[in-house]
């Protein structure tokens, strides 16, 4: 667990969660001997990471030592597909046409789902969505900027919009 550069805990690829029963709905092991966590174990492991700092200069890796617990890399790759295949299915439905758009704007509308979810996406970036909604990939590049981004992450994202019909 790790907290975002919002002060999130955190799990995995921006696994959000708000609470210890969330934390308690997703499998963790002991590091020290690779046995499933208590549910007690998951909720310390919450709490002492809850109050740490964060913010952009922290990694994820450097809130390990406050932690006893893991999740093992095939649970990490499964809530990911996971979460994607329900950003897609959310996506679909904002997007009518969305399987045929270019493969680098659906990247990237994918990218922008997983950061703000898919309401958020459509809610607090209207100009972005009829934009997209349209195939006016040039004026997603330019509406894609999200706050609390990396510069780099919202660079690539940018590059992808601008970049959505040349062939892959």
């Amino acid at each position: 667990m790790y907290l975002d550069t919002r002060g999130f805990v955190t799990v995995g690829v921006g696994n959000m969660m708000r609470t210890a029963a969330e934390a308690q709905a997703l499998t963790f092991v002991r590091r020290e001997d690779g046995n499933a966590a208590t549910d007690e174990e998951i909720a310390a492991d919450f709490d002492a990471i809850k109050n740490r700092p964060y913010g952009q200069s922290y990694t994820a890796r450097s809130f390990k030592e406050f932690t006893k617990l893991d999740m093992p890399d095939a649970e990490i790759d499964a809530l990911l597909d996971r979460r994607i295949a329900g950003f897609e299915a959310g996506l679909r439905d904002d997007f009518p046409g969305f399987d045929d758009y270019p493969d680098r704007a659906r990247l990237g509308l994918i990218d922008m789902a997983f950061n703000l979810g898919n309401h958020g996406l459509v809610t607090k970036f209207p100009t972005f969505t009829a934009a997209a909604r349209a195939h006016d990939w040039a004026v997603c590049a330019e509406q894609c900027r999200r706050r609390g981004i990396s510069a780099a992450r919202n660079e690539e994202v940018k590059k992808l919009f601008e970049e959505a019909d040349d062939p892959i």
